[in-house]
């Protein structure tokens, strides 16, 4: 299928944004280049409602082979409505309520208006991506293999992330929704070069909730790259571990990557540094590490083993010293077991921080060669 020369100019009062494409021998390479003139890129993407951008000749790269996708979604058409106004109007609107607030109020509070508009965005957020947001018309549905069953919200099991969202957007919970918070905030400040990755998103929700942060906070010279194979998990038939079969047979956590789109549309932050990469992960990882310079925060949702060492034996060599991997499945996973195999091949014990009763992280504070032939031959346990 060939790729034709397409054009588009976007008539903002600063800039434009050229679309060029072309075809690259058996990999399909499309170039979107943004191109802002004579005014600062924040303020010309404020007038396309969109991201901020820092370069202002950003390039995204579109990838396409045989059994994956690595795409921009902002530069095709996403017909949802965006329901949410972005980080930045958000911030605005708050600051503008809090120093009016603190003009008419005795008691001042101590943190700056920046702080606490930020602090307001991100309480809010959550509770969107989570469901909370809509009470009584949210339900709570039981984890299982096949047709789920949906029951009454259980407020309590939400928040530690035991149940699946059913209008949100995240099954992930409060505690591991505010532990990405804190880790982006440590990130930032520390000055930890690299961007977001999330491997294993569902409908988007914690992706959507970590932009909304990194936009909120000025951060987005950093891209967010949300990686699902958007139709479930694999088959499991590498059988790297006897725990990976069946979890194929989940319909409920298959959402096309249209969905997930939407979803970012309609949360205001889809914005041209959100990429998206599609396909099981042994298919996408080669391709994507070749992209990624560094990276300052993993989170892997994968809940299996050869997800997990998919993504490790690719990208854990691109975190930069001082970022963090967040594990989604830790306690009574797959995944946690593929870790500790990684950790003991590499003679590396760092230390693991309990977010809740089934996540985990820790932080990345030495440099590790990757014995990337272990994965090359599958000889994954460090007496092989």
């Amino acid at each position: 299928m060939a790729y034709y020369c397409l054009f588009v100019s976007f008539l903002a009062s600063s800039g434009f944004i050229i679309f060029t494409c072309q075809r690259v021998g058996r990999i399909n390479v499309i170039d979107f280049m943004t191109v802002v003139q004579e005014q600062d890129s924040s303020t010309a993407f404020a007038d396309l409602r969109t991201a901020s951008v820092e370069n202002p000749e950003q390039v995204c790269h579109e990838v396409e082979g045989a059994e994956f996708r690595i795409f921009c979604p902002f530069f095709q058409i996403v017909t949802d409505p965006q329901v949410l106004h972005a980080p930045e109007d958000w911030i605005t609107r708050l600051a503008a309520r809090f120093s009016w607030l603190d003009s008419i109020t005795a008691e001042q509070d101590s943190r700056s208006v920046e702080t606490r508009s930020q602090a307001a965005y991100f309480e809010f957020l959550e509770m969107y991506v989570t469901g909370l947001c809509f009470g009584a018309a949210e339900y709570s549905i039981e984890p299982s293999f096949g047709p789920p069953t949906k029951v009454a919200l259980n407020e309590d099991r939400r928040r530690g992330g035991l149940d699946w969202a059913y209008l949100g957007d995240t099954m992930t919970g409060s505690l591991r929704i505010k532990s990405v918070r804190g880790l982006l905030q440590d990130v930032f400040s520390k000055n930890i070069s690299g961007h977001f990755i999330e491997t294993g998103v569902w409908r988007g929700g914690m992706s959507i909730f970590a932009r909304g942060v990194i936009r909120a906070m000025n951060q987005t010279h950093r891209k967010s790259f949300v990686c699902d194979s958007f139709r479930g998990l694999p088959p499991g038939d590498r059988d790297l571990d006897n725990q990976d079969k069946g979890w194929d047979n989940m319909p409920y956590l298959a959402v096309a990557d249209e969905i997930v789109a939407g979803n970012f549309k309609a949360a205001g932050v889809l914005d041209p540094n959100v990429i998206f990469v599609k396909g099981f992960f042994k298919d996408s990882m080669p391709e994507l590490a070749k992209m990624i310079d560094s990276l300052a925060i993993m989170r892997l949702d994968g809940d299996m083993y050869e997800s997990t060492v998919d993504v490790l034996y690719h990208l854990y060599g691109k975190l930069s010293i001082g970022g963090y991997v967040i594990m989604d499945d830790w306690t009574g996973f797959p995944s946690r077991t593929a870790c500790l195999d990684f950790f003991s091949a590499h003679g590396i014990s760092p230390s693991v921080i309990l977010v809740d009763d089934l996540s985990a992280y820790w932080q990345k504070n030495e440099h590790v060669d990757i014995q990337y032939w272990r994965y090359e031959q599958l000889k994954f346990k460090s007496e092989a």
